[in-house]
């Protein structure tokens, strides 16, 4: 009885731990970040900076070729609204960088042209 009920507690924690760690969660997550907003053609970040690293966010564009690249700074709190109008119509990447590290990478679409 007591075997049975240690390896129904450790599959449980196997399980749990499993659910913990599965990168689909993480990705579902980075799609709802509320720090990052895309409206009217502008991308508006605001970001909560705890151990103050130089942040910087790098754009690219189909041909993933960088089409800006904008250093937010080590302060507390950075923010930053960048204005894509008059800018081709199309599908760019947005990535957030904490020095090699990807904070946040998403597919987003700008430009009015």
């Amino acid at each position: 009885m007591k075997t049975t009920f240690r390896l129904f507690i450790i599959a449980g924690m196997v399980f749990f731990a499993q659910s913990l760690f599965n990168p689909i969660h993480a990705q579902e997550k980075k799609k709802e970040d509320p720090r990052i907003r895309v409206e009217d053609n502008k991308v508006k970040i605001w970001l909560f900076n705890e151990q103050r690293s130089d942040l910087v966010v790098k754009i690219y564009d189909r041909q993933s070729n960088l089409v800006r690249k904008v250093k937010l700074g080590d302060g507390l709190t950075v923010g930053k609204i960048l204005d894509f109008n008059g800018s081709e119509n199309a599908y760019y990447r947005l990535v957030v960088l904490d020095g090699k590290e990807v904070l946040y990478h998403d597919k987003i679409k700008l430009g009015t042209t």
